[in-house]
């Protein structure tokens, strides 16, 4: 039995049943939510495009029939997937981005907070956060994701999300946060409730009336399943009572989960955990390009020679050639395949294993189909990683350049001939139906964020 005073109460509890390890992440970073269904799969594998996480059948899902529906008959369909300015872009943030940029080219409007109120909420200095929003914002148009064409905000800023929070926390109860978020999370970090909430409004205002879509999803790593169950909940009593439609919300939304990528420690990727990180961008000690490539050369380095880590290693080198684009394009395996073709006595052994082994038995098999056909994952990252990092940097200069240039356009007029209006990158097209209308921003736009940052930022 647990307790925490107040002046005037002393309240006892004891949890029941258990939750994640921050009483809001996933138990084992796999195992939220329901693994994709096949009409899923099959919605999004007609779509233009590779999206590795699906190929490889790792997407996990929550209320993934709303999102097949609105899929299958050409719904107009906001996401949502934004971040906390709080520290450097690494290899596991890619994964979202991709995907983010994989809807985005197949006509999807994206919605992306840059969560200053979080951050804010968090303790996080403003100087703090208003550096990483721009960096993450290079790295994010480096890989794809057309930030013309997306609505870019700063949380702060964006009251159509305020006005949906009164619609929603009307119907949440105190038992709610506690369950999804546990106890001692809301004891001892009560803001983390209002980031939540904020949150869960984030992920519905793409069905605003102002923007119009007819259904909203999350597209993010598992760990922000806590703030998916708060928002399909409240979403769908808000829709019970009826009064949040007439700001346009008319579907509960769905939460698109990726597979996260582990650092060279075995644990999920973390600007937390530098020393084990691996990062795209020029990470957390602002390196340039030469810098980033040594440091992560020597990062897989020094783990490969500790035989504690080695294991460990050969697991992150999977998880990259497995999901990212970079590196699977030089692979020579079907994993799909592999794992579809596996044998009925090792699929009994999966499904008798306990969650948290199960994917370390995939991993197994996985590395050993690999070192069968001389595939040795760790070199092919080892040998791709320098090349990768140059052609990012290369694309974050770009970006760079693009932001500064759109915060110092001014537009002549009708009836001057002198128009030297910035042309996007060549890497961001998408079609129109993608392009969130522009009279719907808000003051700050993405490349005032971005060119606010231009003399401390290293491309």
């Amino acid at each position: 039995m647990k307790a925490f005073q107040t002046q005037r109460y002393k309240i006892s509890f004891e949890e029941i049943s258990k939750g994640g390890p921050a009483g809001y992440e996933s138990v084992y970073l796999h195992s939220e939510a329901d693994p994709a269904s096949e009409e899923l799969y099959k919605q999004l594998d007609s779509l233009d495009g590779r999206l590795l996480a699906c190929e490889n059948k790792s997407i996990r899902q929550r209320n993934g029939s709303q999102l097949v529906q609105a899929l299958k008959e050409g719904r107009s369909l906001g996401i949502a997937s934004g971040f906390r300015p709080s520290g450097a872009y690494h290899f596991g943030h890619k994964l979202t981005s991709s995907a983010v940029s994989f809807f985005q080219k197949n006509g999807a409007k994206i919605f992306m907070p840059v969560a200053d109120v979080e951050a804010r909420l968090a303790g996080i200095s403003e100087d703090v956060y208003s550096y990483w929003g721009a960096d993450n914002l290079l790295d994010w148009g480096a890989i794809g994701v057309n930030l013309d064409a997306t609505h870019v905000y700063l949380q702060s800023e964006e009251f159509r999300g305020f006005s949906l929070v009164p619609y929603t926390v009307h119907e949440c109860n105190f038992d709610l946060p506690f369950d999804i978020y546990g106890a001692e999370k809301i004891t001892k970090n009560f803001p983390f409730i209002i980031a939540g909430i904020i949150q869960v409004s984030d992920i519905i205002l793409p069905q605003h009336s102002d923007f119009g879509n007819y259904h909203s999803f999350m597209v993010s790593g598992q760990d922000q399943d806590g703030h998916m169950k708060m928002t399909t909940e409240l979403t769908k009593r808000a829709l019970n009572r009826g009064d949040i439609k007439k700001l346009g919300v008319q579907t509960v939304p769905s939460g698109f989960y990726i597979p996260h990528i582990r650092g060279t420690s075995g644990d999920k990727a973390s600007s937390s955990k530098p020393e084990h990180t691996l990062y795209l961008g020029s990470g957390p000690l602002n390196q340039d390009i030469d810098g980033r490539i040594k440091l992560s050369l020597e990062k897989l380095d020094n783990a490969l020679k500790d035989s504690r880590l080695k294991e460990n290693v050969e697991r992150c080198a999977l998880d990259m050639v497995r999901y990212i684009d970079f590196f699977n394009q030089k692979n020579n395996l079907n994993f799909r395949e592999e794992l579809e073709n596996i044998s009925n006595s090792f699929k009994r052994k999966i499904e008798e294993s306990d969650e948290k082994e199960r994917p370390f038995l995939i991993d197994d098999y996985l590395i050993k189909k690999c070192e069968k056909i001389g595939q040795d994952n760790v070199e092919l990252v080892r040998e791709l990683l320098p090349i990768v990092l140059l052609e990012h940097q290369k694309k974050r200069n770009i970006v760079l350049n693009y932001a500064i240039q759109r915060a110092n356009y001014r537009d002549p007029g009708a009836w001057s001939l002198d128009d030297n209006k910035p042309v996007q990158p060549t890497f961001w097209e998408v079609p129109e139906k993608a392009v969130v209308d522009e009279s719907k921003r808000n003051p700050t736009q993405w490349f005032d964020i971005v060119a606010e940052m231009r003399d401390k930022i290293i491309p």
